[in-house]
């Protein structure tokens, strides 16, 4: 940005030596306007960066979220997982539904997510 500025002033000293008042007019609203399209420049590229960078922030904390939801289990931890819960079909629908087992051992009424009946017979 900065050698765009220079570029400005140095177009502006070059053509401050024009004795027309009518050129310097001109040249002086073509100053301005390139003026204020530098500043609006200099914005975007501020806001830009800004954008970027928290992009790159949200993007590491998605990847984070991702890491945990899809984390790789090893086949101990199946293993133990597996020691936890229990597949047993609903007596109703007879779906498949994995259920730990103390929730087994100290529930009643347990609903079926597919029926909403209770899983358990009484």
């Amino acid at each position: 940005m900065e050698e765009l500025r220079n570029e400005i002033d140095n177009l502006r000293k070059n053509l401050s030596k024009i004795e027309s008042k009518e050129y310097k007019e001109c040249f002086d609203n073509v100053f301005a306007v390139l003026e204020t399209m530098n500043q609006k420049i200099e914005e975007l590229t501020i806001n830009q960066e800004a954008i970027e960078e928290n992009i790159k922030f949200m993007d590491d904390d998605l990847t984070n979220i991702q890491d945990e939801l899809f984390e790789e289990v090893s086949i101990d931890e199946l293993n133990d997982m597996e020691d936890e819960y229990t597949e047993i079909n609903c007596i109703h629908c007879n779906k498949p539904i994995f259920i730990e087992q103390s929730a087994l051992s100290n529930n009643d009424e347990i609903p079926c997510p597919y029926c909403h009946k209770n899983i358990k017979s009484k």
